[in-house]
C-alpha cells in the first residue's frame, strides 16, 4: 500500500467501510471525472489481485468482491493510516486554515506536514492559496521562518471566516446531516474533531436540541440550527482557550438588554453542562443567534451611514434596469420587498455577519444577467459607505428586482387583438365582448371591415381573427371563427393565445411614457461632474485624531465654499465615523461619504494626514490612516452623480493600484486616476 496514492487510498478505504460507492458521488466528492476513478481502480486492482479481491462497476457503483476474510486483512492495514492521512488536497486546506483561525499561537509549517503525512512543499503551495482567501476576509496570514504561521485580525473576522469556510467546504444539507447525526462523512468527522474534540461536539449538538425544544428558542429553520451550532462551539472553545471575543461596550449592554429573553435560555442551556461564559460571549451568541431579526425598524443603521434607504433602492433598480438596457418600475411592491429585505441586511453588515443563501446558484443561474448587473449595481450604490454587499445578499436583491420584472413584463404581456368582421355593429360588439369575457389574456379588441383590413393588419396586432375566410386575401396568420363564438372556436382561440403567450416578446401592453423613458445623460450631469474634478482637493492635515480630523477637513471645505454650514456637516460626518465600517482593510485608507443639504455641487478631495491616526475599521477592529478619500453629494443628487461617485468606492476595494495613487500621487495623477476610472466601460 505503501505505493498508493491518496486518492486511492480514499477509494479502497470507503469501499471497505461503506460498500457499495456510487461512482457519481464519488467522482463529486474528489472532485476528478468519473473516467479518472474507473483508471484508479484499474491500478487499485492490479494491487487487489495479491489477495485475490476485485472491484467491478455495477449499474454506476463500485463493488468490492471476494472472501470476507481477505477484505478484513485490508482493513487492518488502513488501521494502521491515520484518517487525517487519506484527506484530499481541498481538505487537507480547510483543516489547516481552521486551525490557524482558532489557533492560540502561532504554528510551525512542519507540524502541518507531519499531520497531514506531506512534504513541505506541499504545505507551501497551500498556504498560497489560504492566504489568498483571507485576505478576502480582512485577515492576513503571518509566515516568518522560526516563528511560525499565524493569522493576523479580529476574533469577529477569524469566526466569521471560519463559518463561511466550513459553509463553502460542505452543502448545507451535508451540514445538516452531520449536526442531526444521519452523517457518516468521515472528512466532517474530522473538521469537528480536529478543530473542537469530540467531547465538545457531542455537547454541543446536545445543547442545539435543548434549545430547539420546549419553545425556549422558537426557531424552524435548518440553517439557522447549524449556525447556532458553529457559533456555540466557536464561544466554548475560545473561551476555554482565554480567548474570548472583544466587543465594544456599547454593543455588549444593548445587547443583553434587547435579547434579554434569548440569553436566559442561553444561559439555561449553559448551566445544565457546567458551562460559564463572560458577557462579551453571550452578546456575540445574541447576535447570531436573532441576526435575522429585523432589529432596526426606524431604519437607524442607513441614517447613521449617511444615507436614505429609499433612494438606495431608487438607485439600485436605476442602476440595473440601465445596466440591462431596460426600464424597470420600481412600484410600491417592488420598493416594500427591497426595504424589507435590505434595512435588516444594512444590519447584518455592519455588523459583520452574513446571511446564508442555499439557493444562490439556482438565483445565479436562472437570473444570470440581472444577477451581475443587480452586483454591479449593489457595488456602486453601497461601496459609497465602504459596504461590500456579499453574494449571498446580491442573490435576495436579485430576486425581488427578478420578481417584479416578471410581474411587470405579466401585466404587459396583455393581446391586441383585430377582428374582421362584416357583420354589422351589434354583431361585432357580441364577439367582442365575448373574447375579452372568456380570455383575461386579451386587453384590447379592435374590430375592422374587409375594406379596411389590408390597412389595419400593418399596425402589428397579436392575434388576427376573422368570421369570414380571408386567408387567399392575405399572407398573415389569421383565425377563423364563427361570430357566435362556439366551444370549438373557443378551443382554437385559447391555443392561440397560448403560443402568443409564450413567444410573450410583442405582446406588450402600452405603459405610460416616462416608464420607458431612459436614464440619459444630459449636459448639465456633465457639467456637474466637470465641475466636481475641476474642484477636486489634494490637502495635508496635522492632528492626532479621527475628531480633530473631521473637524479640519469641515473648515476647509468652508472656507473654500464647498459647503455653506459647518456644524451640520461636521455632525453628519462624525456620526458617520463614529458608525465604523469607513476604513478600506489593510490599505491605510478611509472613506468618508455623506449626502446633504448644505452643498450646492457634489465634492471629492483627498486629505493626507502627517502621521497615521487609529480609526475603526471592520470587525470591531482598529486601523492606521494616513489618507482620507471625502464624498459629498448633494441630498437630492443625480444619478449620473451618484452612479461616478459608487465607481470611485468601488475602486478602492477593487485597486491596489488606485489605493497608492490615492496615498502617493500628486493632484494631477489623481485627478487622471479619477477620470480614468469612471470613463472605463465595465462589461456584464
Amino acid at each position: 500500500m505503501d505505493g498508493f496514492t491518496v486518492r486511492q487510498k480514499f477509494i479502497l478505504s470507503n469501499l471497505i467501510e461503506k460498500g457499495p460507492l456510487s461512482i457519481k458521488d464519488l467522482s463529486h466528492q474528489i472532485d476528478v471525472s468519473e473516467r479518472t476513478i474507473m483508471r484508479e481502480m484499474s491500478s487499485i486492482n492490479d494491487w487487489l489481485k495479491q489477495y485475490k479481491l476485485h472491484i467491478s462497476k455495477i449499474g454506476g457503483e463500485l463493488v468490492i468482491s471476494g472472501n470476507q476474510k481477505d477484505i478484513d486483512r485490508i482493513r487492518k492495514l488502513f488501521d494502521r493510516t491515520p484518517p487525517l492521512w487519506l484527506l484530499t488536497q481541498e481538505q487537507r486546506q480547510v483543516l489547516i486554515t481552521a486551525q490557524l483561525l482558532l489557533a492560540k499561537e502561532p504554528i510551525k509549517s512542519a507540524y502541518f506536514g507531519c499531520q497531514f503525512n506531506v512534504v513541505e512543499g506541499t504545505i507551501i503551495f497551500y498556504l498560497d492559496k489560504i492566504e489568498g482567501w483571507l485576505r478576502t476576509k480582512n485577515l492576513k496570514l503571518i509566515r516568518r521562518r522560526g516563528y511560525g504561521l499565524e493569522i493576523i485580525g479580529s476574533d469577529w473576522s477569524k469566526r466569521n471566516a471560519f463559518a463561511e469556510l466550513l459553509y463553502n467546504f460542505k452543502s448545507i444539507s451535508e451540514l445538516l446531516a452531520f449536526l442531526y447525526e444521519d452523517n457518516s462523512d468521515y472528512s466532517l468527522h474530522a473538521f469537528f474533531e480536529v478543530t473542537f474534540g469530540k467531547e465538545l461536539v457531542t455537547n454541543v449538538k446536545g445543547m442545539i436540541k435543548k434549545l430547539y425544544s420546549e419553545n425556549r428558542i422558537l426557531k424552524t429553520n435548518d440553517v439557522d440550527n447549524f449556525s447556532t451550532f458553529i457559533h456555540l462551539l466557536l464561544a466554548i472553545e475560545r473561551t476555554r482557550s482565554n480567548m474570548a471575543i472583544e466587543l465594544p461596550e456599547d454593543i455588549i449592554k444593548d445587547t443583553l438588554m434587547n435579547e434579554f429573553s434569548v440569553i436566559k435560555d442561553l444561559m439555561n442551556v449553559l448551566d445544565e453542562d457546567g458551562i460559564e461564559l463572560p458577557e462579551s460571549e453571550l452578546a456575540y451568541l445574541a447576535i447570531h443567534l436573532m441576526e435575522d431579526r429585523n432589529r432596526y425598524t426606524d431604519e437607524k443603521v442607513q441614517k447613521e451611514l449617511g444615507f436614505e434607504l429609499e433612494d438606495a433602492v431608487w438607485e439600485i433598480v436605476s442602476i440595473t434596469g440601465k445596466r440591462l438596457n431596460m426600464s424597470i418600475l420600481c412600484d410600491n411592491q417592488l420598493m416594500s420587498g427591497l426595504r424589507q429585505h435590505i434595512n435588516p441586511a444594512l444590519y447584518r453588515l455592519t455588523m459583520g455577519l452574513e446571511v446564508r443563501n442555499p439557493i444562490i446558484n439556482d438565483i445565479r443561474d436562472y437570473y444570470k444577467d440581472l444577477y451581475e448587473a443587480v452586483d454591479y449595481a449593489c457595488r456602486l450604490v453601497f461601496s459609497k459607505y465602504n459596504l461590500i454587499i456579499p453574494p449571498n445578499e446580491v442573490g435576495y436583491v436579485t430576486m425581488h428586482i427578478g420578481a417584479a420584472i416578471e410581474r411587470q413584463h405579466g401585466l404587459e404581456s396583455i393581446l391586441r387583438v383585430l377582428v374582421i368582421c362584416p357583420n354589422g355593429i351589434s354583431t361585432v360588439k357580441i364577439l367582442c365582448g365575448k373574447l375579452k369575457s372568456k380570455f383575461p389574456e386579451i386587453d384590447e379588441v379592435e374590430a375592422c371591415s374587409l375594406r379596411e383590413m389590408e390597412e389595419k393588419i400593418k399596425k402589428n396586432y397579436d392575434i388576427i381573427l376573422s368570421t369570414v375566410d380571408v386567408s387567399k386575401k392575405s399572407g398573415n396568420d389569421i383565425l377563423f371563427i364563427s361570430p357566435f363564438l362556439p366551444s370549438k372556436d373557443i378551443e382554437k382561440v385559447g391555443e392561440l393565445i397560448k403560443i402568443k403567450m409564450e413567444e410573450g416578446s410583442s405582446m406588450k401592453k402600452p405603459l405610460p411614457a416616462d416608464f420607458y423613458e431612459e436614464a440619459v445623460e444630459t449636459e448639465a450631469d456633465f457639467v456637474a461632474a466637470d465641475n466636481m474634478f475641476k474642484n477636486f482637493r489634494l490637502k495635508s492635515v496635522a492632528c492626532d485624531n479621527i475628531r480633530n480630523t473631521i473637524k479640519e477637513i469641515v473648515q476647509e471645505l468652508y472656507d473654500s465654499d464647498v459647503i455653506a454650514e459647518i456644524n451640520k456637516v461636521e455632525n453628519q460626518i462624525l456620526k458617520r465615523e463614529e458608525k465604523g465600517s469607513v476604513v478600506i482593510p489593510g490599505s491605510h485608507v478611509a472613506l468618508l461619504h455623506i449626502r446633504t443639504e448644505e452643498i450646492d455641487s457634489p465634492f471629492v478631495g483627498v486629505f493626507r494626514l502627517e502621521h497615521f491616526i487609529e480609526m475603526k475599521s471592520a470587525g470591531f477592529s482598529v486601523d492606521d490612516v494616513d489618507t482620507i478619500l471625502v464624498m459629498i453629494a448633494r441630498k437630492n443628487e443625480r444619478d449620473y452623480i451618484l452612479e461616478i461617485l459608487g465607481k470611485i468606492s468601488a475602486s478602492l476595494v477593487e485597486s491596489e493600484h488606485f489605493i497608492n495613487v490615492l496615498r502617493f500621487g500628486d493632484i494631477a495623477d489623481i485627478r487622471n486616476e479619477l477620470i480614468k476610472r469612471i470613463n472605463r466601460e465595465e462589461c456584464i
